[in-house]
């Protein structure tokens, strides 16, 4: 898989600043601004031409993973096309220390919206609904690694993403700080994922994006009772996970190890849009898809595969994986690991 990239320097016959404006909304980036510049002879910036490179890749599931490089600039609104989801951004460098004029230029990029600001360092992960306008601001030449996950890709521990709040994690210690190192090294290694190695990072990265931000309640995610709702709909598919090799798992088994009712369970997974029993086949199905495309896997039959997730009936599991993915498990194997396998 390439990623798609784009460089304005490679395109000198057009404006820059229009060219930038047009690849930020293919990103599905809200309009961008460049800061003022000094008049020619103060600086000498004016004479520079606006400077933007990007480069992206997009995930199975549809998570879009950019990095952008560009000069000073103010990016602000909200991308309006599509509202239901979530966004990532980090800053991963910055140059220069003059603004347009010749004047030391800020200290850090910041982030604002609705009457609140934050300072977004080198480093320090930003975040925030696609619903809700932010404005974000880049007094230097920089470097910035910016994800946007669809709803598709949170569902469903994200129960309302559109009463997630634009803030600033404080990244130093904890889960914050490997979810703040693993976004460092996606900027790094960006260009050199295949698709096998984009799902599991789409994997690892909305895990560590519900635990950091939507199981947390001392993050601003909404009010209080949204908040707790998440975490315990986070606590519950933990379990799950935890579980799913357990032929004989139940509604009933969760709901005792969580400390809820079985009626408290069925109400948040009724949240969701779908019950227990739906979300463990989905869970079990997604586990046996990723094993059947595994080099690591190869060596078990699909049978075996099907039971290590705790399907009791080959039969029905092949009816279930084919009405979930289109294609028979066969099929999906020989795709995956090339026409040679045999089962």
């Amino acid at each position: 898989m390439q990623p798609w990239t784009f460089d304005l320097a490679q395109h000198t016959d057009r404006p820059a600043e229009v060219l930038w404006r047009q690849t930020l909304a293919r990103l599905s980036l809200p309009e961008a601004t460049p800061l003022p510049a000094s008049p020619a002879g103060h600086g000498g910036l004016a004479s520079r031409r606006f400077a933007g490179r990007v480069t992206q890749v997009v995930t199975p599931l549809g998570i879009e993973i950019t990095r952008l490089d560009g000069s000073p600039q103010r990016i602000a609104g909200r991308y309006a096309a599509q509202s239901d989801g979530v966004w990532l951004a980090m800053l991963l460098a910055e140059t220069g220390t003059e603004d347009g004029g010749g004047n030391a230029a800020p200290a850090h990029a910041t982030l604002a919206t609705e009457g609140a600001s934050w300072t977004l360092p080198v480093g320090g992960v930003a975040c925030g609904p696609l619903a809700v306008d932010a404005v974000l601001t880049l007094p230097r030449s920089f470097s910035m690694l910016y994800v946007r996950l669809p709803r598709l890709a949170l569902h469903p521990r994200l129960l309302a993403p559109t009463q997630l709040r634009v803030g600033v994690l404080e990244s130093k210690a904890g889960i914050r700080r490997v979810l703040a190192g693993f976004l460092q090294s996606l900027g790094q290694a960006i260009e050199a994922m295949d698709a096998r190695q984009l799902r599991a990072i789409e994997l690892a990265l909305s895990e560590l994006l519900i635990g950091c931000v939507l199981s947390d309640p001392t993050y601003g995610g909404g009010e209080p009772p949204v908040n707790r709702r998440i975490a315990a709909m986070h606590g519950l598919c933990q379990l799950i996970e935890a579980e799913l090799t357990n032929p004989d798992l139940t509604m009933t088994a969760i709901a005792r190890k969580h400390g809820i009712s079985p009626r408290g369970l069925q109400k948040l997974f009724a949240a969701t849009g779908q019950n227990f029993s739906q979300y463990l086949r989905q869970r079990r199905l997604a586990r046996c898809h990723d094993d059947l495309a595994s080099p690591l896997s190869a060596h078990l039959s699909i049978s075996e595969i099907c039971f290590r997730w705790g399907f009791n009936d080959a039969a029905h599991f092949s009816r279930s994986f084919r009405t979930a993915y289109g294609r028979t498990p066969r099929a999906w194997r020989r795709d995956a690991l090339g026409d040679g396998h045999e089962d």
